[in-house]
């Protein structure tokens, strides 16, 4: 494994993943392994894959959402005080969370967020968890080369009107991240195909692909939102978003530097290489 923790002290306390579906989660589990350091994982039902629960074993348990008592008291038996949250974690429904009294007491904190975007509600959840002693960490904190770098990622350099695209694209996406309503984009030939919403990143890449004005071109580009909570939530791009953008038909991805994850960068880059997709890490300037 290249990913290594950044922080190689040899007593290090239990990591806690808080784990949604994915390969992110997996990813922090083999940086633990690699330097030793305890991890528990607390799989959400109906979120985390089977893959990702096989591979924690015995340091794992699973809850229900709504079930946030339960999960602190599991969190603090395994000695946990710092927590990521990695993963995709679809929005519940409030008839479907059922809630302990440590959720209503949460519920009670987010209950309008619930109901304004991922950030506002991510954001509320980070500050509830943290009143109940936890450090909360991203990603990025704990994993070396997650962090998306500027200029090229594999060997596919983007044309001129690509890079049009990307330079429209990444303002647009930092217009609609302001309105936490999401954090990507498509654009071709400087038409918007398409904005993220609730449906997330892979619905958007095939909701857009029957509207390209042409059958070659289009960019899928990702930036953070203004004011977004960077421990959680960050944009993220892997393989499966590679081969999902080669499949409908466009010609690459752009991912703000600096400000977004790519899981697996090496092997993101070699599929892109041979899928004939460009990836390029880009700079907002306002």
């Amino acid at each position: 494994m290249n990913a290594l923790l950044k922080s190689e002290s040899p007593n290090q306390s239990t990591l806690g993943i808080i784990a949604g579906s994915g390969e992110l989660p997996r990813i922090l589990m083999h940086a633990c392994q690699d330097l030793d350091r305890p991890y528990f994982l607390l799989a959400l039902q109906d979120a985390t894959d089977e893959e990702t629960i096989a591979m924690a074993g015995d340091a794992q348990a699973s809850i229900r959402l709504g079930a946030i008592g339960k999960a602190l008291e599991l969190l603090r038996s395994k000695g946990v005080s710092e927590l990521v949250m990695a993963g995709k974690v679809t929005r519940p429904k409030l008839s479907s969370l059922r809630p302990d009294l440590k959720g209503t007491k949460l519920l009670a904190r987010i209950g309008s967020q619930l109901i304004s975007g991922d950030n506002e509600l991510l954001s509320g959840i980070v500050e509830f968890l943290e009143e109940e002693g936890f450090t909360v960490s991203g990603a990025d904190d704990i994993v070396n080369d997650l962090i998306a770098p500027e200029g090229m990622i594999g060997s596919i350099y983007p044309d001129k009107r690509a890079q049009a695209d990307i330079e429209t694209g990444a303002h647009i996406a930092r217009a609609i991240g302001a309105l936490d309503i999401g954090q990507a984009v498509i654009v071709q030939n400087g038409q918007v195909l398409g904005i993220e919403a609730i449906e997330g990143t892979d619905q958007l890449i095939t909701r857009c692909s029957p509207l390209k004005l042409e059958q070659n071109g289009g960019v899928l580009i990702k930036a953070k939102k203004p004011q977004q909570e960077k421990r959680v939530d960050l944009p993220t791009i892997g393989v499966a978003t590679v081969e999902r953008i080669a499949e409908c038909g466009f010609a690459g991805i752009a991912v703000e530097a600096g400000a977004s994850l790519i899981v697996s960068r090496r092997e993101v880059a070699r599929r892109a290489d041979a899928l004939g997709v460009f990836i390029v890490g880009f700079s907002i300037v306002d």
